[in-house]
């Protein structure tokens, strides 16, 4: 991912983000459909038993793997923080440039690492002159070979 970023964004706006959760964690549940809602905190040895009882459970209900889960997905949190030099009003006042367009740039450049696609083909074809116009790099030559290597 960095090496993307470094590749096509050319403002080098985009950070790593590290997403630390908090040590206590606030459960919501009920226990039936019909009970009220509960709240109770979890500390890390109650987030670790629940880690525990959901594995052991997914190994139950897989029988230790040999089932297949079909219909199922992975959800994976990825982050990057874009950075500004200037607040919103100085870049478009004295830099006369839209941010949007940076941020739309810097969400292409992720989103084409992770999906391994070029940035063309995620975008929809009616916003690819726009977006062609606003980060010509990331929509050139360039990408299409780096990722089809």
């Amino acid at each position: 991912m960095d090496a993307r970023f470094e590749t096509f964004d050319t403002d080098n706006a985009l950070r790593p983000t590290i997403i630390s959760p908090g040590k206590v964690w606030t459960k919501r549940s009920q226990k039936s459909l019909l009970s009220p809602m509960t709240e109770q905190s979890v500390d890390e040895a109650g987030q670790k038993t629940a880690k525990d009882e959901a594995f052991d459970l997914l190994d139950a209900l897989t029988k230790s793997g040999a089932l297949v889960l079909e219909h199922t997905a992975l959800h994976i949190v990825i982050a990057a923080t874009h950075c500004f030099d200037k607040t919103v009003t100085e870049t478009v006042i004295q830099e006369n440039a839209n941010p949007v367009e940076k941020v739309e740039r810097s969400s292409m450049i992720m989103a084409s690492t992770i999906h391994q696609k070029p940035a063309a083909a995620l975008a929809m074809s009616s916003q690819l002159p726009r977006l062609c116009a606003a980060a010509p790099r990331l929509f050139g030559r360039e990408e299409s070979k780096s990722l089809l290597d």
